[in-house]
């Protein structure tokens, strides 16, 4: 029989987690993300046991990518072994109740490529593809980092420019391809999506000119060795200067010089500038995730 549970304790984090990165061992979950997002009041996390072990976990929250819309993010983590005996479907169910007391009438998920099981699961209930995002990876041992400022640019650190920042997601956001709409949301919604305790304040830049941030790049933590560029952004009216690979070669530098093994990011298949900044700066493509959107169960 398959129960499905929140998450409550520090021992049901531990078992969330276990279940987590064990479906993804390749891109593990630190446990401050799932802190992280727990003290965010809309999000609901999700254990399934059947006879007392746990077999599946999900989350489900509103899709920060676009506050305030009709869409709520959701996770199914099954392993391997336990599927195709209803622990997603009774996954699903239960955030999909979740969802629907949020206003949500629709699910935003992401899939690996490489995960033929669960793409056919979504697929079967009406779920279609919305984007593809390439996961690529800068082993930081063979960089030789070299930072290349644009004339009248400076680089220094985001925290005393937050609001100039939030000024440039507002576009970089709305620029973002996606079958979906993305939005920053308000500058507080902003604000605590990307800077959380993974953020690492150091490392966090933003370029200025003329006293204006003209671009930002955040980058966080994402397992002990590797450091993730969560997002660069570049105002419309200052791209094409060289602006983001300013950004990211200050971020290489600061993360070898920091101890850091490994850089991560996601590109979407679509944005081919940034795609080709990263090329150039040496990114390798390791696999790539699947974006999805579909319907609440029995909706």
């Amino acid at each position: 029989m398959i129960t499905v549970r929140t998450v409550a304790s520090d021992a049901d984090i531990d078992t969330y987690l276990g279940v987590r990165n064990r479906v993804h061992p390749q891109t593990p979950m630190p446990r401050e993300a799932v802190l992280d997002q727990r003290r965010q009041p809309d999000n609901l996390d999700l254990i399934a046991d059947r006879d007392g072990v746990a077999v599946g976990v999900a989350t489900t929250a509103e899709f920060g990518g676009a506050p305030g819309g009709d869409l709520a993010y959701l996770t199914i983590r099954v392993p391997r072994e336990e599927r195709r005996g209803g622990v997603g479907t009774a996954l699903y169910a239960r955030a999909s109740d979740h969802a629907g007391t949020l206003g949500k009438s629709r699910f935003y998920c992401v899939v690996r490529h490489d995960d033929a099981d669960s793409l056919e699961y979504y697929g079967r209930r009406g779920f279609a593809e919305v984007g593809r995002m390439q996961d690529v990876f800068l082993d930081l041992a063979a960089a030789e980092p070299r930072v290349e400022t644009p004339r009248g640019v400076a680089i220094v650190p985001a925290a005393d420019h937050l609001p100039g920042a939030y000024a440039v997601a507002l576009q970089a956001d709305a620029d973002i391809p996606s079958g979906e709409r993305m939005a920053s949301g308000t500058f507080e919604q902003w604000r605590n999506r990307n800077f959380g305790p993974l953020t690492i304040p150091e490392l966090t830049l933003v370029a200025l000119s003329g006293g204006a941030v003209v671009g930002y790049a955040i980058l966080q933590r994402h397992t002990g060795d590797t450091a993730e560029h969560a997002m660069t952004g570049v105002a419309r009216s200052a791209r094409g200067r060289g602006i983001a690979t300013a950004l990211k070669q200050a971020q290489i530098a600061g993360a070898k010089a920091a101890g850091y093994r490994f850089l991560r990011t996601q590109n979407d298949l679509s944005n081919a500038p940034m795609r080709r900044v990263n090329d150039r700066l040496g990114f390798e493509r390791r696999f790539e995730w699947v974006h999805l959107t579909g319907p609440l169960l029995g909706g």
